[in-house]
């Protein structure tokens, strides 16, 4: 650079005149507006009520409950509350629904949402032995149906000696479906069993000669073709479409398996959970799973069995 241009670069930088007057007032506008953006989006993004958390909570008025994200009915049945229920209570429901079951509820006993429903007891003990996460059970609020499927056989009776069935991989779900077969009569438990613990090592007697295989979670319709028949939920035949024929033996499904309302262990003294017992063990609430329509609930929750 020449030294006549280091003369007018100089002359056009400002180091020591004194600044326009009116700009700090425009700058403590700039970071008045970013503070007040700040604090709706942050609202906005917790999906809490306008007025934040309620004074000694740690919830709003908006509850927040996660569920299996490819259960349409378990969407159904939170929407009911939200419409029916919650709103007497001073309250609105706004689902989650989370497909990962560990994700899920690590953020119910996080605090990020007030509570989840997609367990029966002896799953959310197995998450508790493997995970060490802080949850706690407040209660029974609806039963998953829990069927025998077939695309090649009317009925169970009609099964043929050695057929091969497909169960749930996971240990409290391959129990359950072979205290279906236990109380159909088609096989016997060892003394002593508990039948929500069974395993094929626990059976006595396979009076069917049933071969099982094993299949994840959510598998049933797409594995249907290629077995004699498939123990699963309801509910997953029912979102992939399967024709109601092909359920042939539905049991009532006992009350061990029902599943729970679920919270984070350290929200159990919560004001807002007191609220949230209140919504899911109001009397109507038995009652309309007992009696609904809606093609999305029923056939696939059903209310608490008494055993």
């Amino acid at each position: 650079m020449s030294t006549t241009q280091s003369r007018h670069a100089a002359a056009e930088i400002d180091l020591g005149r004194p600044r326009k007057p009116w700009l700090l007032p425009v700058l403590v506008l700039v970071v008045v507006a970013v503070l007040v953006v700040g604090v709706v989006v942050a609202k906005a993004a917790s999906g809490g009520s306008g007025s934040g958390t309620i004074s000694g909570s740690h919830f709003g008025k908006t509850f927040a409950i996660s569920y299996q994200a490819s259960s349409a009915s378990e969407h159904a049945f939170l929407e009911y509350l939200d419409k029916q229920i919650a709103p007497q209570y001073g309250v609105t429901i706004k689902p989650v629904g989370i497909e990962d079951g560990n994700q899920l509820d690590q953020a119910t006993a996080d605090g990020h949402y007030i509570a989840n429903i997609y367990q029966h007891k002896h799953w959310l003990a197995q998450v508790l032995d493997s995970t060490g996460m802080k949850l706690t059970a407040l209660g029974p609020v609806f039963q998953w149906s829990y069927s025998v499927y077939s695309q090649k056989y009317p009925s169970l009776d009609a099964l043929p000696k050695g057929a091969t069935i497909a169960l749930l991989n996971d240990p409290a779900n391959t129990a359950q479906a072979l205290w279906i077969l236990e109380r159909a009569g088609k096989l016997t438990f060892k003394d002593g069993v508990n039948p929500w613990e069974a395993t094929e090592k626990d059976i006595a007697q396979n009076i069917g000669g049933y071969k099982f295989t094993y299949m994840e979670y959510g598998a049933g319709p797409r594995t249907l073709p290629s077995v004699d028949a498939v123990i699963d939920y309801n509910m997953s035949f029912v979102d992939a479409g399967t024709p109601e024929k092909d359920r042939i033996y539905a049991p009532p499904a006992p009350r061990e398996f029902a599943g729970q309302l679920v919270v984070g262990t350290k929200y159990l003294d919560d004001p807002q959970v007191a609220v949230l017992k209140k919504i899911f063990f109001d009397p109507r609430v038995q009652k309309y799973l007992a009696t609904n329509d809606d093609p999305n609930l029923k056939g696939q929750l059903a209310p608490v069995s008494s055993s």
